[in-house]
């Protein structure tokens, strides 16, 4: 067990490396989402006084859906950081090597939770730079911080998923598009007494806005118990449905 542990935590090393020696990697995502939050944040200001929002300040109701976001784009980077090294005949060098074979994977997915730990505080920092008040207090940061990694988890398995599949880098890159319904029918922008129709009804049934929800809560409103608990078991049961579908993945590709 304990050699076990040891190559997950030298695979996990290695891989981190690899991710923070391409500086495009680590700031490409948090630019774009910066730049949003600053240009939704003041576009929309206005539409605070619509209602429903929870709280004054426009930026705060934002800040849970930049998390959102890029964790989620991050996991389209986890599954073509596995497909690089399985194109470079690295993954196979692993395979040969007289290690647990899982070890590989669950070395990947510890570095997409700190990869989503690290950009979920980034945008943390720039919300509080900006002067948005986190209701939560330092507690509450420290709880969305941890609930992004686990769906950052999430996200990461699709990924991998859809690399070990494809095995072809242009779908697996192209694959971050199949995210957006995700990231974009939630209540991104007004709150869900301001919608309507089907869309209404979409942001219901995806997953994504429970979750946001949660991280919103903890950001305007503090500790909103039931938000945060239903954010959390949705967040949970996501990550162990899509674990076990990886880890299975994971055993049929590498047999």
């Amino acid at each position: 067990m304990l050699a076990t542990f040891r190559e997950i935590y030298f695979i996990y090393r290695r891989n981190l490396r690899t991710w923070l020696a391409v500086p495009a990697n680590v700031f490409a995502p948090l630019f774009i989402s910066g730049l949003l939050f600053i240009i939704f944040g003041a576009t929309f200001d206005k539409t605070i006084s619509l209602g429903g929002f929870g709280t004054g300040d426009y930026r705060a109701f934002l800040v849970a859906w930049i998390i959102v976001q890029v964790v989620i784009f991050s996991g389209a980077d986890s599954g073509f950081a596995l497909l690089t090294d399985i194109m470079s005949g690295y993954f196979d060098k692993l395979l040969l090597a007289p290690i647990n074979r899982f070890s590989i994977l669950f070395g990947s997915l510890m570095v997409s939770g700190t990869r989503a730990l690290l950009q979920a505080l980034v945008v943390v920092l720039l919300a509080l730079a900006v002067g948005v008040d986190f209701q939560g207090g330092p507690l509450g940061i420290l709880a969305m911080l941890g609930l992004a990694v686990v769906f950052g988890l999430v996200w990461s398995c699709i990924g991998i998923m859809i690399a070990l599949k494809t095995r072809n880098a242009q779908a697996t890159q192209s694959s971050g598009v199949l995210f957006f319904p995700f990231i974009f029918l939630t209540t991104a922008f007004m709150p869900e007494e301001q919608l309507s129709g089907w869309f209404k009804v979409a942001v219901k049934l995806n997953p994504v806005t429970y979750v946001m929800e949660a991280m919103r809560a903890i950001v305007v409103e503090g500790w909103d118990w039931q938000t945060i608990i239903t954010g959390v078991w949705v967040a949970l049961l996501m990550m162990t449905v899509l674990l076990v579908a990886t880890t299975w993945m994971y055993r049929r590709q590498t047999a």
